[in-house]
């Protein structure tokens, strides 16, 4: 119908202008768009000739999302709706960790980055969302030259250490850190040997204990395909404990 002639009524009203519109709004706002910019006639005659606040759409579609359990079109429409703290909260609690185990951490790129350009404003950002950032950037192909090697190894070394900053109580998230952990020591292993060869083992299996891993994978997996002399029994019983 005329729904967007009820804008106009509403904007007379002597009291709860704002509140009615939004309701206004969250009953008939486009749904099934993922493209901030796109917009029905309806809606864009709201924002030209009645000046209602984009950001309106943006939550009212985030509110439809968040009813279908969509948490990655949640993060999408709160982020274009500068609700820059509710899109971390979701991204967090209700896709990240779960991206990382169904290994489609690739979909939390763009949601991430769009959020990267506003981590002043996100609350725990560092903690949190930026760690998530720092390893989905993480180089998949190792560089050549010496220099290079060298600012990656530091990147993943302070990227594995920050990863036990991230929550570590559901199920869900104590997998995804461990497997974040596990994908960040073995590029650790791959750099240290393009870096050093077989030298300088005592520093990384150092390092590497710093690093959020399974117990089972961090005694019978990481240490033996390094190699099995490069510390004596004694000595990694007493890196380990």
């Amino acid at each position: 119908g005329l729904w967007e002639w009820s804008i106009f009524v509403a904007q007379h009203l002597p009291a709860g202008r704002s509140a009615t519109i939004r309701k206004i709004v969250k009953r008939n706002t486009t749904r099934n768009t993922t493209d901030v910019a796109t917009l029905c006639e309806e809606e864009k005659r709201c924002l030209h000739d009645y000046h209602v606040d984009g950001n309106v759409f943006h939550c009212a579609r985030a509110l439809h999302a968040r009813f279908s359990r969509d948490w990655s079109k949640v993060v999408t429409w709160y982020t274009a709706a500068e609700m820059f703290d509710a899109a971390h909260r979701i991204l967090m609690d209700k896709l990240a960790p779960q991206k990382i185990v169904s290994r489609e951490e690739g979909d939390l790129i763009p949601l991430l980055t769009a959020l990267q350009e506003h981590r002043y404003n996100i609350q725990n950002w560092k903690q949190e969302g930026a760690v998530y950032f720092s390893y989905l950037h993480l180089p998949s192909v190792l560089p050549q030259g010496e220099e290079e090697l060298e600012s990656v190894r530091h990147k993943i070394s302070t990227t594995g250490h920050l990863l036990n900053n991230l929550p570590y109580t559901s199920l869900t998230e104590i997998c995804a850190v461990n497997m974040m952990g596990l994908r960040t020591c073995t590029l650790l292993v791959e750099v240290w040997r393009a870096l050093f060869g077989d030298t300088e083992n005592r520093e990384l299996l150092l390092t590497m204990k710093t690093f959020p891993l399974p117990s089972d994978y961090w005694i019978n997996d990481i240490i033996t395909k390094l190699s099995s002399d490069i510390v004596s029994e004694e000595q990694l019983d007493t890196m380990v404990h």
